[in-house]
């Protein structure tokens, strides 16, 4: 419908008549007609039926509009992006996981946001804005979060003594030493953690008050190699060499750690809070036996990765005041609100009222929520594994923890620093 609408515009123009005006910019009037606005959600983020309760709204708000919503798996999610935006009729508003929204932005595909125009953008959870992020401008509105959380067994608590949830990280080490004497087989771990799983890892690098790299000037430096980070690898390393029977040269999966605490083989995981749900359905009998906690630090909650969805709006966008507003609606209080209710990590730390459970757990963690370097060559490091390889490199002995930061921080400098 909006290429017709363009296609009469052409001919009016060619006539001279000036009666075409499109959706005005930010902050502007939109004049449009009636016609179509697409969004382009992920499966299984929001509820369908929250979803549907926005597009009345805005429908409402806007006599003839239609909102059309296409559903995407995240598998091949970026060809149709890359195809979609660089057409001369993209989606107007594109979920994109917070991991995505720089490659895009800093290609100029995507519009420039203003954080005045959101509410709640004063108390966005700080990763997820981070991502949402480019050169000091916004273009990716924080939608919803998920954090890693340390999901235990009550009943191998109850079995080892262990009377209250960790609070630091000694009293976390502490807990799995007195899971692993109560459970001696040789394939127990008190905490399982495999040799190369970045994401459990790098928190430990945060939290001692290392960072990953640092833009200096125009160059980027690996980080790594500095006394803090070396403490945090050092910290992290003791933990796993102690109380982790896990393989050391695997990263992991959803399976592996739901099967590892189902089948008993461990009483703590570092995972993503949703698997919590994954374990009750697949060992049901542990249903009423899991527990949840942040992930603890050397001196209260360790700051952790925050992954989730960021919402965009396509700079090639025929009705961006309408997208705009849409993305208002979904990412405000209201709404926000009963994402919460529904399981989801709401955008912002003012929710923490309206949250529950093991979600209420991820907001406390995700208070200290940490994010990648921005960088647009960062996917180059992650798909190289650097950090995979500095882990299991540390894990085994192969290096020491500063042999094995410095070969890591050389090669992030190399990938960061690289043109063309």
């Amino acid at each position: 419908m909006r290429g017709l609408a363009r296609l009469l515009c052409a001919v009016l123009l060619a006539g001279g008549l000036a009666a075409c005006s499109g959706d005005g910019g930010e902050g502007g009037a939109a004049t449009a007609g009636p016609g179509t606005l697409d969004v382009w959600v992920m499966r299984d983020s929001a509820p369908d039926d929250l979803i549907e309760r926005v597009n009345a709204e805005v429908e409402a708000a806007h006599p003839g509009l239609t909102v059309r919503v296409q559903v995407l798996d995240w598998e091949g999610r970026d060809v149709k992006w890359k195809t979609a935006l660089a057409g001369d009729d993209p989606p107007d508003v594109l979920e994109m996981g917070n991991t995505d929204v720089l490659t895009y932005a800093a290609s100029g595909a995507l519009a420039e946001l203003k954080p005045a125009d959101y509410e709640n953008s004063g108390t966005w959870l700080k990763g997820l804005a981070d991502a949402g992020g480019y050169e000091g401008k916004l273009y990716g509105v924080p939608y919803y979060g998920g954090t890693r959380v340390v999901i235990y067994r009550k009943d191998l608590f109850e079995k080892a003594g262990i009377d209250s949830e960790p609070a630091t990280l000694a009293e976390l080490r502490q807990a799995a030493e007195k899971l692993m004497k109560a459970n001696p087989g040789e394939d127990f771990s008190g905490l399982y953690f495999p040799g190369r799983y970045q994401y459990g890892a790098l928190p430990f690098v945060f939290d001692a008050g290392g960072q990953i790299a640092a833009k200096e000037g125009t160059a980027w430096k690996g980080m790594l190699s500095t006394p803090q980070s070396q403490q945090g690898l050092r910290n992290w390393a003791d933990l796993v060499k102690a109380v982790s029977k896990a393989p050391l040269d695997v990263d992991t999966d959803a399976d592996r750690f739901v099967d590892a605490l189902g089948q008993g083989h461990t009483g703590m995981i570092i995972g993503q809070a949703w698997m919590m749900r994954g374990l009750g359905e697949k060992y049901p009998k542990l249903a009423d036996q899991l527990g949840a906690f942040p992930v603890p630090g050397v001196n209260g909650t360790m700051p952790v990765f925050i992954g989730g969805s960021n919402l965009v709006v396509s700079a090639g966008s025929q009705a961006p005041a309408i997208a705009t507003e849409w993305v208002k609606l979904i990412t405000g209080t209201k709404y926000q609100t009963e994402l919460a209710r529904s399981g989801l990590l709401p955008n912002s730390t003012s929710l923490e009222g309206v949250v529950e459970g093991v979600t209420a757990v991820q907001m406390k963690a995700a208070a200290r929520s940490w994010f990648t370097p921005q960088s647009t060559q960062w996917s180059n490091v992650d798909n190289a594994q650097v950090l995979q390889d500095m882990f299991q490199a540390i894990a085994s002995g192969e290096k020491s923890v500063a042999e094995a930061a410095a070969t890591a921080d050389k090669k992030i400098a190399e990938i960061l620093n690289a043109t063309g």
